[in-house]
């Protein structure tokens, strides 16, 4: 069994302000060491419910967070960007890991993630970008980093077995992937306050959540999308769209939605991983050449 282990940092126990995700924040080195222990209780329970082998990718910010020196060494490490398929890059495509086919996986664990934009008082609640994306929707579902995700697996026939962040993402979970495991680390008060598990616990409950997904996998289900698939996304500012509408088949909606359509979520992820691309051009215009 392959299994894919997607790490995020807004999710992970303690974690509540956006100084404890930034690189120059003042508790970000601790945080990254929380992170990087979260994701070796998530590969070992991996390996216990089964796994023979265990990606991982480092799915935040900059992606390179994970503290490479100390991660489970029975474990594979993807680290930086730019990645073509961003938080999932190593799940199994013509052109990822593993020559011209790409390996197979058999499942996906997603630690660490958050809520989707707008979630009330997930814990640092964004899609993507919280400077720019007020809402994604695939087909009129919203979906945030979790569903956005889980629909790029789902697409290749690899569920998402486990999902781990805060008490309010547990409910988009529940909502859209009754099925998986979902492991709450800390309960949400505000958007930057929460009541949180230690460390130690937290690591605890992410692996025997990982060891219980795998060995329940059978009856876990991908998430697959009827096409043709249509992504609409909204955004904060006109400037986001202007630039976001030069890439060619987005069509412009209104002064701050665009929308693309294609006939499967591979080609939906080029695009979107393009359009994330992009934004930061419209933050900075001109910024280039």
């Amino acid at each position: 069994m392959r299994v894919l282990i997607s790490v995020d940092l807004e999710g992970i126990a303690g974690v509540v302000h956006p100084a404890d995700t930034m690189l120059e924040g003042i508790e970000y080195e601790r945080a990254r060491r929380w992170m990087t222990a979260e994701a070796n209780a998530a590969i070992e329970g991996a390996f216990a419910g089964g796994a023979i082998e265990v990606v991982v990718n480092d799915s935040h910010g900059h992606m390179r967070n994970l503290l490479v020196d100390e991660l489970h060494p029975a474990s594979t490490l993807i680290r930086g960007a730019l990645k073509p398929l961003c938080m999932l890059q190593g799940l199994g495509v013509p052109g990822d890991l593993g020559g011209p086919n790409g390996p197979q996986t058999d499942a996906v664990l997603l630690v660490g993630y958050h809520a989707m934009a707008g979630t009330g008082t997930g814990i640092l609640n964004h899609t993507f970008s919280g400077g720019a994306i007020y809402r994604l929707s695939l087909n009129g579902l919203a979906v945030g980093e979790v569903g956005f995700n889980a629909a790029v697996a789902g697409s290749l026939g690899a569920p998402v077995v486990l999902v781990s962040g805060d008490s309010i993402l547990r409910q988009e979970v529940q909502a859209l992937l009754p099925w998986a495991e979902s492991v709450v680390v800390k309960q949400s008060i505000t958007s930057w306050a929460s009541e949180s598990l230690s460390p130690r616990n937290s690591q605890d409950l992410i692996r025997a959540g990982a060891e219980r997904a795998l060995r329940r996998l059978p009856e876990m289900r991908p998430l697959q999308l009827t096409s043709p698939i249509r992504m609409e996304v909204e955004l904060f500012r006109p400037a986001f769209a202007d630039y976001i509408s030069i890439i060619p088949g987005v069509e412009r909606v209104n002064g701050t939605t665009v929308s693309f359509t294609a006939e499967d979520m591979l080609t939906i992820n080029r695009a979107w991983v393009t359009m994330l691309n992009v934004i930061p051009m419209a933050r900075h215009p001109y910024g280039y050449g």
